[in-house]
């Protein structure tokens, strides 16, 4: 059984996906950071605000100062470019994850799925030999040019690719998703003006069209991009699929890096077939390349240490069913588990303040964030105990302390009316935040979104508290 399944994952493959795929994410990585520093989002995101948010367990993830943020967005642009032409490919991948996950770990606000995703598909090339053909480096040592490479390689950039699309379909299989059309007949309408779809997009039949589906679409597409009579079907839907979300949600680079994902689905040898009047990519591989002889030990840690990436990637999307209450209130197990789009939330925020001497503090988080940190933090819990903490060790040194800190915050979850979300006479000050089931953040109200007639009247202005995520690159 152990020497089947090694030849299966050692059978040699076409090198030619993996190749093209290197120079299309090194090239989109490469453009997404420039457009990044050319749109201002350094010094929006970074520069400005005088306050970042830390992921738990991140808090020594420091922002530099304005030179050394270009600095870093350049470094991480100049090692996709090194990337996409195979230049000193290990070190230029490496490095770009490095610098590419740092920056995502600067401040929790600013978190998107896809940028999880590219932090994660970094990682993987960082083990991948794509670079052994069509590269600079397979140009300055055609010793280690190759035409096939182990079909794990192409394997695992698979896996995790169909794992976004898989657990972004389950996340839909929710009533607000699937019987109330929520969040979608909030943000569509907003659309109205388009030419030959806006006056389609205002129709309740049509919302309830696109989340049936997109849940469909999300859960079941990769099965049909692994069976081979209906793969060009299938990708031609995942083109049509994303075009419609980049009309409708301004969510940047994200359609292209799932496109660009989903080619590896093709067999190894698509370039070849697809673009055969380009001179490079001619040839067919090598009729000598052979699977590896066998198990080795190097070859079992590896293999082990991927099966338990793998297996972890599989495990953190579910890790929401440890916490009583529904995810998208208390968002406990909310990031890094490819629920995408799912819930339009807002929130009205202030803080209470009890000096040592008893006196009464409202405290604005405005006086701390910027409105984009503030329309992204006002109804994440966790995010929300952070600034608490912030007021709090601000208040202490100023030397009015200890103080005491409480939260007022009404948030409203998929234009339901707005409910509490954090115990008002909780302390957050002498709150710890972790793992742990947050008994301080209150249920989720279990009354259904409003009636559509009722939802059309708060529809614009919902539209304007869409998440910080839709100006992200």
């Amino acid at each position: 059984m152990a020497e089947k399944l090694h030849r299966w994952l050692f059978q040699p493959f076409d090198i030619a996906a993996l190749a093209v795929y290197r120079m299309l994410f090194g090239l989109l990585m490469c453009a997404g950071s420039l457009r990044f520093m050319a749109q201002g989002w350094v010094d929006r995101l970074f520069v400005e605000p005088t306050f970042h948010f830390k992921y738990w367990g991140f808090g020594w993830v420091q922002v530099p100062e304005a030179t050394g943020l270009y600095l870093l967005y350049g470094g991480i642009a100049i090692s996709a470019l090194m990337v996409a032409l195979g230049a000193f490919y290990r070190v230029a991948i490496i490095a770009f994850w490095c610098l590419f996950t740092y920056a995502e770990l600067m401040d929790v606000s600013t978190y998107l799925n896809h940028y999880y995703l590219v932090s994660l598909q970094a990682l993987i090339l960082c083990f991948l030999s794509p670079h052994r053909a069509w590269s600079i480096d397979a140009w300055r040592r055609p010793a280690i040019a190759a035409s096939t490479l182990p079909a794990w390689q192409t394997y695992w950039l698979r896996f995790q690719v169909g794992l976004l699309y898989f657990y972004a379909g389950l996340a839909k299989l929710e009533p607000d998703w699937l019987l109330h059309a929520q969040p979608l007949n909030i943000w569509l309408p907003a659309h109205a003006g388009l030419p030959l779809l806006g006056p389609f997009l205002g129709q309740p039949w049509v919302h309830y069209a696109f989340s049936w589906f997109a849940f469909f679409f999300d859960t079941f597409i990769i099965a049909f991009m692994l069976w081979r009579r209906t793969r060009l079907l299938a990708f031609a839907v995942i083109l049509v699929f994303h075009l419609f979300t980049h009309l409708f949600f301004n969510i940047g680079l994200f359609p292209l890096i799932m496109v660009f994902g989903v080619l590896n689905y093709f067999e190894p040898d698509w370039p070849r077939r697809w673009l055969p009047w380009l001179p490079w990519l001619r040839g067919t591989p090598s009729a000598s390349a052979r699977p590896a002889p066998g198990w080795t030990l190097r070859s079992a840690v590896f293999a082990s240490v991927v099966a338990g990436f793998c297996l972890l990637q599989f495990m953190l999307p579910l890790r929401h069913w440890l916490y009583p209450g529904t995810v998208l209130w208390h968002e406990q197990g909310m990031r890094f588990s490819w629920r995408v789009m799912l819930r339009e939330k807002s929130g009205a925020l202030d803080y209470r303040v009890v000096q040592a001497n008893g006196d009464v503090l409202l405290v604005s988080p405005h006086a701390y964030l910027t409105l984009q940190q503030y329309r992204e933090m006002s109804a994440q819990p966790d995010l929300i105990l952070q600034l608490a903490h912030h007021i709090r060790d601000d208040y202490n040194a100023r030397g009015v302390g200890p103080v005491q800190v409480y939260a007022d915050v009404m948030v409203s979850l998929n234009a339901r009316p707005a409910a509490r979300l954090i115990d008002p006479e909780v302390d957050l000050a002498q709150v710890d935040d972790g793992l742990a089931v947050a008994t301080w953040i209150l249920p989720a109200p279990t009354a259904p979104p409003p009636l559509m007639s009722r939802l059309r009247l708060t529809a614009s202005r919902m539209a304007d508290d869409r998440p910080a995520t839709a100006s992200a690159p």
